[in-house]
């Protein structure tokens, strides 16, 4: 099993209460995980904004199936002693559900929240569908502050894994040894 990371590459119906600290826009604050010099912060409950990713760097007819796709992020209550929340969504696809990011409060350590790796595009269980390379372009994640303390919000990445192609040198090999 390999593993890609899809960083962000766009956004669109940022709310104007999720506000852009030390960087030039929603997409460049949430890249890298150094939230000390760029992150996004928000203390408006219910507020959103939708993070649009890059392309795989993979291409398509290097990849078998794909296992699971996960987000990763990093953030921090600005609060003396109250953690914050955030609700995390697959908005496009659309089916699997939220999950909810808890940061710890903290002068000036950033929690890392991994969410559930998902196996399915659609959520899981009966009809549940295979992710697709298509899924993968066109993926845009929903952040939903969750709560009335404020958040500094400084990562979000997906995590794929997926099964490698075979070559054709591994099938020849593998079928003689």
């Amino acid at each position: 099993m390999a593993t890609m990371i899809l960083l962000p590459d766009g956004s669109n119906n940022v709310s104007s209460d999720w506000i852009v600290v030390g960087a030039g826009s929603v997409k460049n604050a949430l890249m890298f995980d150094d939230g000390t010099t760029a992150y996004v912060k928000c203390d408006d409950i219910t507020e959103t904004m939708n993070i649009e990713f890059a392309n795989p760097s993979v291409a398509e007819g290097d990849i078998d199936t794909i296992d699971s796709v996960r987000f990763l992020s990093s953030g921090k209550a600005n609060h003396r002693s109250s953690p914050t929340r955030i609700s995390v969504a697959y908005y496009d696809p659309f089916g699997n559900p939220s999950e909810n990011a808890n940061y710890l409060a903290h002068r000036t350590n950033f929690t890392t929240i991994n969410g559930t790796a998902r196996p399915y595009s659609n959520g899981s269980g009966v009809g549940s569908v295979d992710w697709t390379y298509a899924n993968l372009e066109d993926l845009e994640m929903r952040v939903t502050m969750a709560s009335f303390i404020e958040v500094y919000f400084s990562y979000l990445a997906m995590e794929v894994t997926y099964t490698p192609a075979a070559t054709d040198n591994a099938t020849f090999f593998g079928a003689n040894f």
